[in-house]
């Protein structure tokens, strides 16, 4: 055998990259098994601690807004509603059977989850009445340049609006603009304050 590859050298040379081969792809796959190990273990503490927070804020009392933090107080709301909503047989329904504020307060829950480094990824994975409420809820609870931000994102994400455009560099110009002007833990603690100030439209 030894004298095989001494008259053979080049085999030599296919096997060592062999060799090689395979210890980059284990290497590679432990790395991907440990990323998603790490993903995994990541959504099971965010999937943990928002169940908490349902919980937590399942049934609303005017003493327990008032003693709860702004960011904890919208977060545990909007998920009620969001799983009274989810578990509807017929979720539109049901979002339009909310009262206002709580359908405000429910279309900027994902405003957070989903536009929150982006505003325009709210748009791209949303549309009406969900965008509609959230757009009602910014002018509620913002004004000023937030408000003409989020409605031209708005207008141009919109399909029936033929009078918007939907320019990929003027999109990041506003979510940029957007980001620097009103961050989600602004968003939330606003959010907050206004379901402690409006407690009996919650309960």
């Amino acid at each position: 055998m030894l004298n095989y590859f001494m008259e053979n050298p080049y085999w030599i040379i296919v096997i060592a990259v062999l060799v090689l081969l395979t210890l980059f792809v284990c290497i590679k796959a432990g790395k991907a098994s440990s990323r998603r190990s790490k993903e995994v273990e990541k959504t099971m503490k965010r999937l943990k601690k928002e169940n908490e927070l349902r919980n937590e804020f399942a049934v609303i009392t005017e003493q327990l807004a008032k003693n709860s933090a702004p960011e904890r107080l919208f977060k545990g709301v909007a998920l009620n509603l969001q799983k009274r909503v989810a578990d509807a047989d017929d979720m539109v329904a049901e979002f339009e059977k909310l009262a206002q504020e709580q359908r405000e307060i429910y279309a900027l829950f994902f405003v957070v989850e989903d536009g929150g480094e982006k505003l325009s990824e709210f748009f791209r994975a949303n549309g009406q009445p969900l965008t509609g409420a959230a757009l009602d809820a910014v002018k509620h609870l913002f004004s000023g340049r937030i408000t003409e931000i989020f409605e031209s994102e708005f207008n141009s994400f919109d399909p029936d609006n033929e009078s918007a455009s939907c320019i990929a560099q003027e999109i990041d110009t506003l979510d940029g603009e957007f980001a620097q002007l009103v961050s989600d833990d602004v968003i939330c603690r606003t959010a907050g304050a206004f379901i402690a100030q409006n407690v009996e439209k919650f309960i």
